[in-house]
């Protein structure tokens, strides 16, 4: 028999339960071998109880801690209970350098803390404890989509990603191809404008076959062959016209180009059909 002493009801953020006269840090991460959600739990004491309860940073810094150790039991190992417990004095009682001194030690999860407003300047220099001063109860997915495209993107030159963001493959990863020359420094446009010139030269007479794309079943390799021709045609024009482009840079361009021929070929073959 288990009851709840602690909750924040926080999404998945751990809470406290008493079980036979001893407390529990419970969290659930994961699933199992047939995807139901797996519970852990991590023995704790009272002393832990008192921080987690009244230091919100702490308590989400221990999650962030956590949450590897779920990952690293999978769907069915058990939790490395020695390794969960190691983490809870030094987050839940230690000095902020004791805190900055393990984190550089452990894995731990950066989407939380930034989902919950982190600084993320702060977390790349390693300074967690100050970087969580500023966590918030509200989380924002979104903070985290931005935090990985910039880390993805960070030591990217200004032309790539001028490119990137043209062809609407920056900074969330990129959602449909499409030009989007208002997203680019106008001063890096015309040199966009000429890479996008080099792979609709390339591609001119390159068009999909009307059906392209009709019969998954029948037409799939085809279809993949002419995908892949056209996309390599274009990404050895772009790369041997503009050598400092980056592969990245050109591949974002052919499958601009490669969505484009697709909808041509789509938009061709309805206009073949109507009557």
């Amino acid at each position: 028999m288990s009851e709840i002493v602690y909750t924040r009801e926080i999404g998945w953020m751990p809470y406290v339960v008493r079980r036979d006269g001893v407390l529990f840090l419970e969290f659930g991460a994961g699933s199992d071998a047939n995807h139901e959600p797996r519970t852990f739990n991590i023995p704790i004491t009272k002393d832990h109880l008192e921080v987690i309860r009244t230091d919100f940073i702490r308590h989400i810094l221990l999650w962030s801690a956590v949450l590897p150790l779920a990952e690293a039991a999978g769907t069915r190992d058990p939790l490395d209970e020695h390794a969960a417990v190691a983490l809870l004095d030094p987050i839940l009682l230690g000095s902020e350098a004791e805190i900055e001194k393990l984190f550089k030690e452990i894995k731990w999860h950066h989407g939380h803390l930034i989902a919950h407003h982190a600084d993320p300047a702060l977390l790349a220099l390693g300074k967690i404890f100050a970087a969580a001063q500023s966590l918030t109860k509200e989380s924002d997915p979104q903070l985290v989509r931005e935090y990985d495209a910039g880390r993805r993107h960070l030591f990217i030159p200004s032309l790539d990603e001028a490119v990137l963001r043209y062809t609407n493959k920056y900074l969330y990863g990129g959602g449909l191809p499409s030009r989007n020359p208002d997203a680019v420094d106008p001063e890096l446009l015309p040199q966009v404008l000429a890479i996008i010139g080099t792979a609709e030269q390339a591609c001119a007479n390159m068009e999909f076959p009307l059906d392209y794309g009709t019969d998954y079943g029948r037409y799939h390799k085809r279809d993949k062959k002419e995908w892949n021709k056209l996309k390599d045609t274009v990404e050895q024009a772009v790369l041997g016209v503009h050598p400092t482009i980056q592969p990245g840079s050109a591949e974002a361009v052919s499958f601009l180009m490669c969505s484009e021929a697709a909808s041509r070929a789509r938009a061709a073959q309805r206009k073949y059909k109507t009557p």
